[in-house]
Formats: C-alpha cells, structure tokens, sequence
C-alpha cells in the first residue's frame, strides 16, 4: 500500500509531504483492523463495532481475507492504474499547458504545475477502486478498499488546495509588493497558514468520519478547548485584531513620518502583534498593535506639501509708511519664490503685541520632503531679513524701555472737538451706545473706502 501513495508523487517516502504521513498512519491502522473497518463500512451493528479500530483477530496469513492470486491481482491492477492515469493526466495537461503558453500570464503555467501531481494522485485512486470491483473481492476486503480509497481522494483534494494555497498567497503578495502595499504583504503570509490549516483539520476530520469515529464529540472538545486558549489570550488576540484595523485601515505605512501618542518617528514594521517606529533619537519604540489602533495617530509621511507659518515682530516706533513697505516687499518676495505656492500665501499685520507689531507670514511649500523644507525655509528667512533691514526697521524683542521726559498733556483744542461731537448726538438722541441702532448701520453700510486710496488694489478697482 505504500507504493500506492509514493509511484503517483514521483518521490520517495522521505520527501513526500504531511500528507503522506497522514495516508500511512492511516493504511497502517486499517491493514491492522480489517474486520472491524469492513463493519464500519458495511453499517453492521455486531459487537465491537463501536471502535473502527477494534478487531476481531486476523486470519492467519490470509490478511483481510484475499488469497495470493487475488494479492498479485491488486498489485497488477495497481500497477495499470498508474500507468493509464499518468498517461491521461499526463495528455491532458500537455494540451492545457499548450493553452497555457499561449498566455502572458505566468501564473496559469504554474497552477497546471502544481495541479498534476495530486489529479494523477486522485486519478490513480479513481480508476484502481473502479478495476477492484470486477475481481470479486470478499466483504470485509471491498469494505477496508473503499475506505482506504476514500481517505486518498481526501488527501489528493487536501494536497491540491495545499498547493494552490501556496500559489495564491505568492502570486498576492507578489502584486502587494510591487504596488509599494507592504504593510498589507506582511499579512499574507499568516492568511497562507491559516488557510493551508484549516484545509488539513477538514481533511483530518473527514479522514475520521469515513473511519467511523463520532467527530461530534471532539468539535464539542475543541470547542471549549478554543474558548479557553481565548480567554488565555485575550490581550494576543487584541494586538491581532488591532493588526488587521491597522491593515485595513492604513492610517501609517512602513516608512511614513508619524507621530502615535507621545511617540515620533518613522514606521519600520508593523507586524502581527506590534509596530516598531524608530524615533528621532534612532530608539526603536515597539508599540502593541491594541494600543495603536486606539489613539491619536498623525501621519507626516501623507503630505503633498509642507507648511511655513511664522510671526515678525518688528519695533512699535516702526512708520506705518514702513510697515507697508514691508508688507509689500514680504508678499513680493514670497509670490516670487520658485518653491512657494501662491494660494494662499498670506502676509498680514495681524497684532499689536506686548512689545512688538506682529505681521504672520503663512504660506506652503511645494515640496514633501524635510530636508528640502528646511533649506527653503531658511532661504526665505534670510530674506526676511534683507527686506526687514532695507525698510530701515528692526526686530523687536521682549524688552522694557524706560523713556524719561514730562508728559505732554492732552490736546485742548482736538479733546473740545470730540466732546462738543458726544453733546450734539446726547441732545439729539443719537449717540450709538451701547449698540449702533439698524437705521444707523444701514445708513452707514459700505460708505468706508477699501482699499485705502492710493493702493495698487484700489487703482485696479478704479479702473475697471
């Protein structure tokens, strides 16, 4: 029965795979237990059927009840299965890879590949149990055939999804690969072994039933069996859980600048249970993937462009004159830039400060890269600079100045001016407080000239 396994494989015992191991212990424990198993088959009730591998004695020699011409004749028809089912899956894959060659696709030439040998396998099997049936074979013999024939078909079946587990989840992560989706790759591998183990517990399960053993009662087992390894692992299974959120989600790839909770670095894996970032300090933080797939995540490696935002402070004894030269020359110089975009690129006198008149300069970079940001930024503040110091102002900084003098007093005359203004509108019932009245505001609307006369905007809105 070995060589019924190991001539259809084209290798020996020794390198052949699980399932092969499987398939003798399998042979091993039916030739042992004939009876038993032919009563298995046959859906007798005698005693010490309970238990396929319980037997009632074997007869002498004469192992499951075939005499040696009938042994020889099995061996002959064995024989002839190998051949005539090599030789059609053999013409019959000639003519799919034919088909195959035809195709760019590489990958139909390796699944005709890595289909031939368990078809010749289940082919083999196929037309043997047919050629058994016509040399008249006791009960308990027909009985042990089918199931022995039956648990190879499930092995062929169980080796050909095997193999075509394997092609998938390579052809998968070929293309995961190559479209730069690593972090998703990285799961591929886990989901070939899950698969290719699920494909062996039906295989072993349904090897067990044709042997007529009760599966009831160990699914029942493994059963509470996994809700125990469940429990024991409930924070291995978070962080694997958390892995597939963070797969599926994408909030970080490997290689993206990020910053996760207090951590910031750049993503070097993200595997099953962890993340590993490698911060600014060149540590490597690993971070479970539970708590990962919870907090704050910003992901610096996603931008299409970098923003440069600063604050000037220049002297309160700055001219306004000059502060619109410099508000000029500043949006000048940044619409001028090659390495700006122009919307929005703001430049605006936004303050009065403690010490200092506060313009915000806010414009983005078209660049995406760090290093490059920082030579442009420093090119721009250079810049600065130059136009800071060509106004004739300066920069101001945190400081108290003591100026000693007398006080020059109020003016008499412009301080007469407002006060007769509020006794006009006290006596006419019109002083606007604490509210401007609608009638007032609707009187007032849009009467105020902006841009100011005199701008290049109010120029260009004169004349069109």
């Amino acid at each position: 029965m070995k060589i019924l396994f190991s001539i259809p494989g084209g290798k020996q015992a020794s390198g052949i795979s699980w399932q092969a191991t499987a398939l003798l212990t399998c042979l091993a424990a039916l030739s042992f237990a004939p009876a038993s198993v032919a009563q298995t088959a046959a859906g007798t009730a005698a005693e010490g059927a309970g238990n396929p591998l319980q037997w009632t004695g074997i007869a002498g020699l004469r192992l499951l009840e075939l005499g040696p011409w009938q042994w020889l004749a099995l061996a002959t028809l064995l024989a002839l299965a190998w051949l005539v089912s090599a030789l059609a899956v053999r013409s019959a894959f000639r003519v799919l890879r034919s088909l195959a060659n035809r195709s760019t696709t590489a990958w139909n030439r390796s699944l005709l590949d890595r289909a031939i040998a368990p078809t010749r396998l289940a082919a083999t099997v196929a037309v043997f149990y047919g050629g058994a049936f016509t040399l008249q074979l006791p009960e308990h013999a027909a009985a042990v055939l089918s199931v022995v024939c039956k648990v190879l078909i499930f092995v062929s079946v169980a080796w050909l999804l095997s193999r075509l587990v394997d092609l998938a989840s390579g052809y998968v992560e070929s293309r995961l690969v190559a479209s730069k989706n690593a972090a998703t790759a990285t799961l591929v591998p886990l989901g070939r072994r899950a698969a290719k183990a699920f494909i062996g517990i039906l295989a072993v399960l349904s090897v067990l039933q044709n042997l007529g053993f009760n599966i009831g009662g160990l699914l029942a087992g493994l059963g509470i069996g996994g809700l125990a390894v469940a429990l024991a692992a409930q924070k291995t299974l978070e962080n694997l859980f958390g892995g597939f959120v963070l797969v599926a989600d994408r909030p970080v790839r490997i290689g993206d600048f990020c910053r996760a909770g207090d951590h910031l670095g750049t993503v070097e894996d993200i595997g099953i249970r962890s993340t590993r970032i490698r911060t600014l300090d060149r540590t490597l933080v690993t971070v479970p993937n539970a708590e990962l797939s919870t907090i704050r995540i910003e992901n610096y490696g996603v931008r299409d462009m970098l923003r440069l935002h600063t604050v000037l402070q220049v002297g309160y004894d700055t001219s306004p004159d000059q502060m619109r030269y410099l508000l000029v020359e500043l949006r000048r110089m940044l619409y001028a830039h090659p390495k700006t975009l122009p919307d929005p690129c703001r430049v605006r006198f936004v303050n009065f400060g403690a010490h200092s008149l506060d313009i915000e300069i806010f414009v983005f970079i078209a660049s995406t890269d760090w290093n490059e940001f920082t030579g442009i930024r420093e090119d721009i503040y250079l810049r600065i600079i130059d136009i800071v110091a060509e106004s004739g102002a300066y920069f101001a900084y945190p400081s108290q100045t003591l100026y000693l003098g007398r006080d020059p007093g109020r003016n008499e005359e412009r301080t007469a001016s407002a006060e007769a203004a509020v006794d006009e509108w006290r006596a006419g019932g019109s002083l606007p407080m604490p509210e401007f009245p609608d009638n007032m505001i609707a009187e007032i609307s849009g009467t105020l000239e902006y841009p100011m006369p005199g701008t290049s905007t109010a120029a260009r809105a004169g004349t069109s």
